[in-house]
């Protein structure tokens, strides 16, 4: 893992061996220090089993910079998937209402298609409006979670002082630093998180 501070490759341990940053032990009064202060939040239960208290609204002012290319291409993308779901269920919706009688399904379809669209619009206003808000915030914690279902799925998670729960990639996941600032770089409409960046060390 990279140290935060001074960015040695160091072992995996409680501080860091070249400059002494601390990584989990140190972190874990500084957290709980942190919840303290924040007394109408909500607690949160993390994976090592501490419980902290996010606050239920952040106060971090987003700083605004323009989309990437790619950050523009991934709204776009998600914009023509979420129309593509609603080609389906319109699709799969009107030959079931030829084959039987649907009846009242129609009006959850109707809401199911209108937060679909709702969805997409915010999706096209983010690619040509082409702002990204960007949060400052410290990773606490990662959890890697695997869905008891049929078919189970992994989900990614990170922890932050502010933000809260985020959902996060894999490869994120694996990378992230417990301790370390992160960017957080959001689409303004549809809230879509666009990327995380470990903030470099001065």
């Amino acid at each position: 893992m990279k140290c935060p501070k001074c960015q040695t490759t160091v072992p995996d341990h409680s501080s860091c061996v070249a400059c002494g940053f601390p990584f989990y032990a140190q972190l874990d009064d500084a957290a709980v220090a942190h919840g303290a202060a924040d007394p109408d939040g909500k607690n949160i239960q993390l994976p090592s089993g501490r419980v902290l208290r996010i606050p239920e609204e952040h106060n971090l002012v987003p700083t605004i910079t323009p989309l990437t290319r790619a950050q523009k291409n991934k709204n776009l993308l998600m914009a023509f998937l979420f129309l593509v779901l609603i080609v389906i269920t319109l699709m799969v919706i009107g030959y079931l209402s030829l084959a039987v009688d649907i009846g009242f399904i129609w009006i959850f379809v109707v809401m199911f298609v209108l937060a679909l669209s709702w969805k997409m619009i915010a999706h096209v206003i983010d690619f040509f409006n082409g702002e990204a808000e960007v949060y400052t915030d410290r990773l606490i914690e990662t959890e890697r979670y695997r869905s008891r279902s049929k078919h189970p799925r992994i989900y990614y998670f990170g922890y932050f002082e502010q933000l809260g729960q985020i959902s996060i990639s894999a490869n994120d996941h694996y990378a992230a630093i417990p301790g370390a600032l992160y960017k957080l770089s959001y689409a303004k409409k549809s809230h879509l998180l666009l990327n995380i960046v470990q903030v470099a060390s001065q």
